[in-house]
């Protein structure tokens, strides 16, 4: 008896949330992104602890390209405006997991290389059915990025504990989408930030994630 009034809800609640969809492809999404990710960050010449003639480590110029698994999660509503175009709106949550984040010189460290952004994509469908679409998204974005690293500070240079880096992000959203049976969206996608920040002096920095993602529309 207890197997058919489970079996009775789980049907119940399939059917609710199939009266929920919109045909249209508007509502509610939450998704991932899996996939890789590619970066560098640089500094234009960093002094630690002051002067170089003072006993201090000299300045160094860096550049330290890092790359590893990425993950974000994504939480927004889209809404078309007419049969073919549409625009959504979304907050994105993601890092960059076992990368060497930064390098000063010849020092590297593993670390967690962290975005959270808001984003704003237009859609455009090229090709639709009553249970399919398929299209393009292109949008831009703007958030924060930091670095993570778990074994304790970024890095110790003569004594001398290095800020995590952080900084303001803009980024660049593309990709190539299709939606099936209402609910499930699948694309191929990719994100790019860029980022500049004065936190260890100067330093500037891009992200770069290319993956598939899913999400599931109510």
């Amino acid at each position: 008896m207890k197997k058919y009034i489970v079996s009775a809800i789980i049907a119940n609640c399939i059917c609710a949330t199939a009266l929920w969809a919109d045909s249209k492809g508007n509502g509610f999404f939450l998704g991932i992104d899996v996939g890789g990710s590619l970066g560098a960050l640089t500094n234009t010449g960093l002094t630690i602890g002051g002067n170089a003639g003072q006993g201090a480590a000299p300045t160094k110029e860096t550049m330290q390209l890092n790359a590893g698994f990425g993950l974000n999660l994504r939480i927004g509503g889209q809404r078309y405006f007419d049969k073919e175009n549409g625009m959504r709106y979304y907050l994105s949550i993601g890092g960059v997991f076992g990368a060497p984040s930064y390098a000063f010189g010849d020092l590297k460290v593993a670390g967690i290389t962290a975005v959270g952004d808001i984003n704003m994509d237009f859609l455009h469908d090229f090709a639709s059915t009553d249970t399919q679409k398929i299209g393009f998204y292109v949008g831009i974005g703007t958030g924060y990025m930091t670095t993570f690293y778990p074994g304790g500070s970024a890095l110790t240079i003569q004594n001398t504990k290095i800020p995590n880096f952080s900084g303001i992000t803009i980024g660049l959203n593309l990709g190539i989408r299709t939606l099936v049976a209402k609910h499930h969206q699948f694309e191929f996608a990719t994100k790019s930030v860029v980022t500049h920040s004065k936190a260890t002096e100067n330093i500037i920095g891009f992200q770069v994630f290319l993956g598939a993602n899913y999400s599931y529309l109510f």
